[in-house]
């Protein structure tokens, strides 16, 4: 209780300070959100019957989009364009850093349900409430060593070396034609979900770190994220709240066993990000509409980085089925 005061206080202090800048995502979520994407997703899949806790539960299967958290990748340590705030010009040990063909960030994933920020009652819709907003230090490169140093991460996690090799990484262009070749929500989802360790064409998932080729700072910055994304999964942060198919190969290889409960009406574990289930929308600096994990950059990707601006902010969606009905008994 006393940590999550103390994250209120801290995030209150950063909107005092943030108060003025130009639209940061997190204080101006209306400019910055791309709500046609919840329009055009959300959709009526017919009835549906699900049992949760011993109750049996009929009604309707909507499948929902809904903006669960916005996911910063700014250079230096400790700044926090999704709130407007800049450290001074002091230099720090985890500032981002540019060294021969490689590039170090950082990145924070701050949990924000923005339908209840904005106190918009879509409660039958099963959509996040404001009670979980967050910050969530396990996704802080500055808090987590394994999201910042690369050889600690992979002597914690040795299986990802194996995807991690020019010929794994060369699978990825299956992925790549894949992602950018979506045209709804599940298009493509079996190959897209079992190449687990691909981002489609925005390079590779493993290792989770911050560190990148440092040739596109816009497609780099929503690597990051998807990477971000995988490591919460794997810890049990995010769960499976969409109906998918293309698991059973992951469960192969990984030798984990498959979801058994119907998530339309309870969200289940599953340790590997499922792609599928997100899409991702530049937010800051320039708001643009969602797209999938891993579609090909051009011509999208184009001037979204303003001169002189190193940070980027991600807005990160969820496409959830979810039962609308009763409980009986």
């Amino acid at each position: 209780m006393g940590r999550r005061k103390g994250i209120y206080t801290f995030l209150i202090l950063l909107i005092a300070i943030g108060i003025g800048r130009t639209n940061p995502p997190c204080i101006d979520p209306i400019s910055t959100v791309d709500w046609s994407f919840f329009v055009d997703t959300l959709e009526l899949k017919g009835v549906c019957s699900c049992s949760t806790s011993g109750r049996i539960k009929v009604g309707l299967h909507f499948q929902v989009a809904e903006p669960i958290a916005f996911v910063e990748v700014p250079r230096r340590a400790w700044d926090f364009p999704c709130l407007g705030y800049k450290r001074g010009n002091s230099v720090q040990r985890k500032d981002g850093t540019n060294k021969g063909d490689l590039s170090k960030v950082n990145v924070h994933y701050i949990k924000y349900p923005v339908f209840g920020v904005l106190n918009i009652v879509f409660d039958h819709l099963c959509t996040s409430k404001f009670t979980e907003f967050d910050f969530v230090p396990t996704g802080f490169s500055e808090l987590n060593p394994l999201i910042w140093d690369d050889e600690l991460a992979v002597l914690v996690q040795p299986w990802k070396l194996i995807f991690a090799t020019p010929l794994a990484q060369m699978t990825c262009l299956a992925d790549c034609v894949a992602s950018s070749s979506v045209t709804d929500v599940s298009s493509n989802e079996t190959l897209r979900n079992a190449m687990f360790w691909c981002a489609g064409c925005w390079g590779a998932i493993f290792p989770d770190t911050t560190t990148t080729y440092g040739q596109n700072a816009v497609l780099e910055s929503a690597l990051i994220v998807t990477r971000i994304l995988d490591i919460m999964h794997e810890s049990a942060q995010l769960l499976l709240y969409k109906e998918v198919s293309g698991l059973s190969f992951i469960g192969n290889v990984r030798n984990i066993s498959l979801p058994s409960l119907d998530v339309k009406c309870q969200p289940v574990y599953f340790p590997s990000i499922v792609k599928s289930q997100y899409w991702l929308q530049l937010a800051y600096p320039v708001s643009e509409e969602a797209v999938p994990i891993g579609k090909f950059g051009i011509p999208w990707v184009f001037y979204r980085q303003v001169p002189s601006q190193e940070d980027f902010v991600w807005a990160v969606w969820r496409i959830r089925d979810c039962c609308v009905g009763f409980q009986f008994p």
